[in-house]
């Protein structure tokens, strides 16, 4: 049976999100052991948690409480070490063969009922659980960077997840003072798949030529985000987001294609601020960012301008990725629009922004740019359902999805 209480916790791998998450749980008053393949590995963690530590005692933290903190870490270089352990969270490599294999070590080394965790943002958990003996005890908790400031933590269970795993994971996360969010496994999860549907339309809306970096991201942050889809892209890197693009265009299909002109960014090495020079220049030392990068209009070969820019473009493929996500059960409706605001720092989620624009005028808008511009826009077979019954909103006490799949 599956630990039902977590008393102490391991973190594995101390890089820059494993060490975010280690103090985020020692923050939580857990304490925790932070384990890497060597002391200099170990110690490059510790001193990321240091200047974690100091950034937030210029928020506010006191100096004392940093302290406790940080004598909550223990750092090992030994397996052995997290025999005591009630459960364990990998923060390692994203690729399949690196987690399969730590956690195969990791069953002979902990208790029986010890939990695991991934950390993945992507990968399949009920692949990663197939590599164990008991796969009943491993659950996707998805932390989001910065994993100790970030509110929202997903928590995914694979198909041979034991509930009583999922219930004190649940909780766990709910005790480090986060948005804990049942999601069932999909690919990228809940709020990288709407994230990804916003990032990609940007990208195609500046293929087609119809606005350009500047209004792109300026438009954006004036209706509902932190910071442009194009200036998040630089940060992240041009390269991670082909990636996830490509690998979102072959589980999904035709609407997560990914757009031409992120293809040739990466080709030409116009990976964003690690590169200097993305969809903006940045300064090579201190990575601030200056202009909009004046080359890219010879990557764009729009043949003119079809449409006239209108910021809702950027939305609706989300909105529509949002009624798609509640038609196959992948979270509960009254759990989405707060994870996609405490996962992406949205001023309202996706149902809101959905039910203020009328989910009649956003299925007309769907259909039309179908029209124009093919499957990506597709509009969702639930959202269809919801506007020929009539109902104003998903979020209406009657409009579970379950309710109008029965309809």
């Amino acid at each position: 049976m599956p630990r039902a209480q977590i008393e102490k916790v391991a973190i594995i791998g101390a890089g820059t999100m494993g060490s975010s998450i280690a103090l985020a749980v020692a923050k939580g008053g857990y304490p925790v052991l932070l384990k890497d393949i060597n002391q200099e590995q170990l110690q490059s963690g510790l001193g990321r948690i240091e200047k974690f530590l100091q950034s937030m005692i210029k928020k506010g933290l006191s100096p004392a409480e940093a302290e406790a903190i940080k004598n909550r870490i223990q750092p090992t270089s030994n397996f052995s070490d997290l025999a005591s352990c009630d459960l364990v969270i990998e923060a390692v490599l994203e690729k399949m063969e690196i987690k399969s294999s730590l956690f195969k070590e990791l069953e002979s080394h902990c208790r029986p009922d010890c939990l695991f965790a991934t950390n993945t943002s992507s990968l399949s958990i009920t692949e990663i659980a197939s590599h164990l003996s008991r796969p009943e005890r491993l659950i996707g908790l998805h932390f989001f960077n910065p994993a100790h400031l970030m509110k929202l933590v997903e928590v995914i269970p694979g198909l041979d997840t034991d509930e009583a795993t999922i219930k004190t994971s649940l909780e766990f996360a709910a005790k480090l003072g986060k948005l804990a969010v049942r999601v069932e496994e999909c690919a990228s999860f809940l709020v990288n798949r709407l994230l990804g549907r916003y990032m990609t339309e940007a990208l195609w809306c500046l293929e087609e030529g119809i606005a350009d970096v500047a209004q792109i991201d300026k438009a954006a942050c004036d209706y509902l985000m932190p910071i442009g889809p194009l200036a998040l892209r630089d940060m992240n890197g041009a390269d991670i987001g082909l990636a996830v693009s490509r690998f979102n265009y072959q589980e999904y299909g035709e609407r997560f294609k990914p757009a031409p002109i992120l293809e040739k960014m990466v080709e030409l090495n116009w990976l964003g601020q690690k590169t200097g020079k993305g969809f903006y220049l940045y300064d090579p030392e201190t990575k601030k960012r200056s202009d909009v990068n004046p080359e890219l209009k010879e990557l764009i070969k729009a043949e003119g301008k079809k449409d006239s820019f209108q910021v809702e473009r950027l939305f609706l493929p989300m909105i529509n990725e949002a009624f798609l996500l509640l038609q196959e059960h992948v979270c509960a409706a009254a759990d989405l629009d707060p994870a996609l605001m405490a996962g992406l720092g949205m001023r309202k989620g996706p149902l809101t922004l959905a039910q203020e624009i009328g989910l009649a005028k956003c299925l007309a808008e769907l259909e039309k740019l179908c029209q124009e511009h093919g499957e990506r826009f597709r509009p969702a077979p639930l959202l269809k359902r919801y506007v020929r019954g009539g109902r104003k909103s998903l979020l209406e006490p009657k409009s579970s999805p379950a309710a109008a799949c029965a309809n």
